[in-house]
Order: structure tokens, then C-alpha cells, then sequence
């Protein structure tokens, strides 16, 4: 096995900076700090697309069209409150309310797709179907609200050093 040369100048839990002088930021950033406008704009296009062929193929099923709207309505109001969501402050009191949103969104999303593959299903399946959709209400409903928010930022981390690990 080769031996390969290691700076003992940075860790491996270090940025790398890689920026240019000169260089223009792009448009439609990814970068979690930043507003990611544009990647939520193809997010709807591509979702709202998917939601005209589902409304076109089931055209002539009324109420396979108000389910696809209705799971398309949810489905926005999900985003619009996660979003809501990671813009309130972190000890925000309103933190709170809209978390139940999107534990009650996320609820009605399971229940409405459960409800559709069930029907579909044999009966010892559905069944089944139904056991997981409730065993995960339950759980989202553990996560957001009986267990507490015990993640660090990982910034507080100690990272490992190159040269402690030699």
C-alpha cells in the first residue's frame, strides 16, 4: 500500500475554498444560505407537470381529478409550511404551530395515498397498507413532538485532525 503525503496545514473537515476573483455567482444558487428560488420554481414546474398528465389521462374519472388536485393543493401547502417552517428562528414560539401543519399535511398526504393503493390492493394488503400509514403518522407524530431537539449544530463539532490520526 502506497503511501500518500498529507498537509498537516488543514483537517479534513475544512472547506475548501475554491472561489475566483472576478468570478460571477451564479443565479440559482444551491447553497442552503441562500434563497433557492429557482430550484423551487423547476420543483413546481416539474410537479405541476406531472399533475397535468395525471388531470389529462384520468380526464374522464371525476374523482380521480379532484384527487390529483387535492394532492396537488396539499402538497403545496406541505412546501409553503416547511418553508414557513425553516425561516422562523429557532426558539420561536410559532415554531410550534406550524410544525403541527406539517405533522397534520403529512397526515392527510399518507392518509389520501393509503386510501388510494388500499383500494387497489387485495384485503389482507390493504391491511398492511394500513398498518404502515398508521405506524407512520405515529412515528412523524413521536418525531416532531415527543422527542426533543437534541441535534448540535455541526459546527460545535470537534473535527479529527490529520495529523491525530497518524
Amino acid at each position: 500500500m502506497a503511501d500518500f503525503p498529507v498537509s498537516n496545514q488543514a483537517s479534513l473537515h475544512e472547506p475548501l475554498d475554491r472561489t475566483c476573483k472576478g468570478a460571477v455567482e451564479p443565479s440559482c444558487s444551491s447553497d442552503p444560505g441562500k434563497d433557492s428560488s429557482c430550484t423551487s420554481a423547476f420543483a413546481f414546474t416539474i410537479l405541476a407537470g406531472n399533475c397535468g398528465a395525471a388531470i389529462y389521462h384520468s380526464r374522464r374519472d371525476p374523482w380521480s381529478v379532484a384527487f390529483v388536485l387535492a394532492a396537488f393543493l396539499v402538497l403545496l401547502l406541505l412546501f409553503y409550511a416547511l418553508r414557513v417552517f425553516e425561516s422562523l428562528p429557532h426558539g420561536s414560539p410559532r415554531r410550534v404551530y406550524v410544525k403541527a401543519a406539517v405533522w397534520v399535511l403529512t397526515t392527510v398526504l399518507t392518509t389520501m395515498f393509503s386510501y388510494r393503493v388500499a383500494t387497489l390492493m387485495p384485503f389482507p394488503v390493504a391491511v398492511i397498507v394500513w398498518a404502515l400509514a398508521g405506524c407512520t403518522i405515529v412515528a412523524g407524530f413521536c418525531l416532531f413532538f415527543v422527542c426533543r431537539d437534541e441535534v448540535e449544530p455541526a459546527a460545535e463539532e470537534n473535527p479529527v485532525e490529520v495529523s491525530d490520526m497518524a
